[in-house]
């Protein structure tokens, strides 16, 4: 099964995220455009496991994800992947400091049982985004920059961390459709 650890948005960030969406939808060229209720910050893809392999990656990641402090992130503008004359992947960054302090524990735990599991290691640096949409066919240097624009200027309420969760994703012609195996909820703060 196709499975990776997330963290979920909540309702008030995914609302504005689709007003958003919608707003960009309205005025650029054609891409993929993801559901909202797919809308998740990655911590560890893991890939195509079997179903042992992903409750083992579970007991492995407990201990720190078990521990996870409640926190908020606030949006850094726009993510393009690779870049912007290639653009292949439009989304929402984090601020890279705060996703460490928050995160960053977490996804090296990850990074560790994915890799006593058997997976590849991630080389790639964790940048958690928000994907909107996915551009199959090149759009204008204009319009990536009219998309990187709005993304910036779209004020984004804080994306709540309360939980971890590791989603099974099922890919369909409508969009991925995500389904929990395991949640990890945030660590209740401790009040003095």
């Amino acid at each position: 099964m196709r499975v990776f650890l997330g963290v979920p948005g909540g309702p008030e960030w995914i609302e504005s995220a689709r007003r958003l969406s919608r707003d960009l939808q309205s005025r650029l060229p054609k891409a993929s455009w993801t559901r909202p209720e797919s809308w998740h910050l990655t911590v560890r893809f893991l890939g195509e496991i079997p179903e042992d392999s992903a409750n083992r990656f579970a007991e492995l990641l407990d201990p720190a994800a078990s521990v996870l402090a409640p926190g908020e992130l606030r949006a850094a503008g726009p993510a393009l992947f690779p870049s912007l004359p290639r653009l292949r992947t439009i989304g929402v960054a984090f601020d890279r400091e705060a996703s460490e302090a928050l995160l960053g524990g977490v996804a090296r735990a990850a990074e560790a049982a994915a890799r006593a599991i058997g997976c590849e290691p991630e080389t790639r640096p964790f940048r958690p985004h928000v994907t909107l949409a996915r551009v199959r066919t090149p759009w204008p240097r204009s319009a990536a920059e009219d998309a990187a624009n709005a993304i910036r200027e779209w004020p984004l309420p804080a994306w709540r961390v309360g939980s971890l969760v590791l989603y099974r994703s099922r890919l369909d012609p409508a969009g991925a459709v995500h389904a929990l195996l395991h949640e990890w909820r945030a660590a209740a703060e401790v009040r003095a």
